[in-house]
């Protein structure tokens, strides 16, 4: 299972926009910019930098960006294998 702040993190890489990603996860754009500070105060790194209007990922966003894409896949394959096991 994810961390909420994970998904969090995904879902405004995937928008590149707070307030999108907030949409997309029915939260408040404050809560999606909280979900981020922590994992950034967590990790000790910033994750996204704004370049004019134009928000990017940093390195250190980009490798969390990859592992935590790789962890959400292996959540939900894992989620997939134990309802196949359950039903069998």
């Amino acid at each position: 299972m994810l961390d909420f702040r994970i998904d969090t993190f995904l879902t405004v890489c995937e928008y590149m926009n707070y307030t999108r990603a907030a949409e997309a996860l029915c939260i408040t754009q404050p809560a999606v910019s909280q979900h981020i500070r922590w994992l950034e105060n967590q990790y000790g790194v910033p994750l996204f930098r704004y370049t004019g209007h134009h928000l990017t990922l940093t390195p250190a966003g980009e490798a969390l960006r990859r592992v935590a894409s790789t962890m959400k896949q292996d959540a939900l394959s894992l989620r997939r294998q134990l309802n196949l096991a359950e039903e069998a």
